[in-house]
């Protein structure tokens, strides 16, 4: 296998029953999202505070993370059902959040884009995402904030589907 400078290698992992560390892994991981809500929190205090909806605010968050996106890869990232998005969209589009068109050669895809508006109801969602990231990550050492990096990196590598 040919390794790119900007490629994590791959995780192998011992020869051993990983069930336990996985139980433990996921009890920290319901922990850390009970008791310190970093990402959520903020997310659910500006939709509530601009009145959207949680599904609102994820069309929102992925537009902005991504791009403009179709209705189909837009269902798949926010984990919204195919008969829901519409409805979403509808209610956002109304509120000149995002703009819908349609592409000239295939006028079954529909391509959803934030509008200025929307834009900045993103801009407002990163950033209490990244000041709440701020805090939690001033708790950490120059080391461990590496650590973490570098952690995701490879986990990030580990779920992602191969090149093709």
């Amino acid at each position: 296998m040919t390794m790119h400078s900007n490629q994590v290698a791959p995780i192998l992992a011992p020869a051993r029953d990983l069930r336990e560390t996985s139980d433990r892994l996921l009890r920290k991981l319901m922990d850390f999202n009970r008791d310190r809500s970093v990402l959520r929190d903020p997310v659910r205090q500006f939709c509530d505070e601009h009145e959207l909806s949680s599904p609102q605010g994820h069309v929102i968050l992925w537009l902005g993370h991504e791009g403009p996106l179709s209705t189909g890869a837009l269902s798949r990232l926010a984990n919204i059902n195919d008969k829901s998005i519409t409805g979403i969209m509808d209610r956002l589009e109304s509120r000149g959040l995002v703009k819908r068109t349609r592409l000239p050669a295939d006028r079954r895809t529909v391509i959803n884009a934030l509008t200025p508006r929307g834009q900045t109801a993103y801009v407002g969602i990163k950033d209490r995402m990244a000041t709440a990231l701020a805090s939690f990550i001033a708790t950490m050492s120059d080391d461990e904030e590496a650590t973490v990096f570098r952690l995701m990196d490879r986990l990030l590598a580990a779920v992602s589907p191969a090149p093709r």
